[in-house]
């Protein structure tokens, strides 16, 4: 598949228009292949501004979250240089085929949010790349979800199948080390998204997941409370709201990945003492 092959639904075309228009940035859209034997990703070489985009495929921070992903949406601006690149993990097409519609419209959600001039976080190259990700994802999907619904995009469907799947990938692997603090801080903006975006009873398998969740990673749970409290009284939509959102989600987050939550010391102490109450 080239960049040239991927076809745009007419809502996506819709949007993409729109985000285009507001913010005076093209937007584009490319699959990332990989060789499984080299374990290299490789930039579509159709892909408009293809040099300045797959220089991120040369950072570390930015690979080891791309591979956890199925998609990303990459606002690369420079002098002279500014574009929008929605990236599909070609590693992951097994996963996302047949669900293109809805892949891609969350990543143009992302564009659309910066179009509208919602603050966002900026990536920084280093281990805890995670952080700031999973902050913007949090207080953006809100936004995001609300303007697919909006628009008539199902993004639902593929939602739910993809929790299936970390569902089941919970139940038959082991836990993530703990070293793996990403993990835990990409697990916290799953469940709040679920919080946030579900209806009681709309998906059978939540409890099930919330469990194995529990049991793969209590340290989390924390967390994600604190986190999901504080939406639930705050109005994404609302700028200063937001941008103040935005702050106290990283800020919780990157206490996870520090390993300096409260939960997350008992979890380790539980672990080591497992006789202490």
């Amino acid at each position: 598949m080239t960049a040239s092959a991927i076809v745009l639904t007419a809502a996506l075309l819709s949007w993409r228009t729109d985000i285009e228009t507001k913010s005076g940035t093209q937007l584009f859209v490319a699959v990332v292949e990989h060789d499984d034997v080299a374990n290299t990703y490789t930039l579509d070489p159709a892909t408009p501004n293809r040099m300045q985009f797959a220089s991120y495929l040369k950072q570390e921070g930015f690979l080891e979250q791309f591979s956890r992903m199925y998609s990303v949406m990459i606002h690369h601006k420079e002098e002279g240089r500014n574009a929008f690149l929605v990236m599909l993990n070609g590693a992951r097409r097994k996963e996302w085929a047949g669900n293109e519609e809805a892949l891609i419209a969350h990543e143009f959600g992302h564009a659309w949010v910066k179009a509208e001039g919602y603050p966002t976080p900026m990536f920084v190259n280093n281990r805890w790349a995670c952080v700031g990700i999973h902050a913007g994802d949090i207080t953006q999907h809100v936004l995001i979800r609300a303007e697919m619904e909006r628009r008539g995009i199902d993004h639902k469907t593929f939602w739910l199948k993809s929790l299936e799947d970390a569902s089941n990938q919970l139940e038959a692997g082991p836990p993530p080390p703990e070293s793996d603090r990403c993990r835990r801080v990409q697990q916290v903006a799953q469940l709040v998204d679920i919080s946030l975006g579900l209806k009681p009873g709309e998906w059978a398998g939540q409890e099930k997941y919330e469990q194995r969740v529990h049991k793969a990673m209590p340290e989390v749970e924390g967390t994600t409370r604190e986190v999901v409290e504080y939406m639930r009284k705050h109005n994404m939509v609302n700028r200063d709201e937001h941008r103040e959102a935005l702050k106290f989600v990283f800020e919780k987050l990157k206490d996870l990945a520090y390993a300096r939550t409260n939960d997350y010391r008992v979890y380790v102490t539980l672990k080591r003492y497992p006789h202490v109450t």
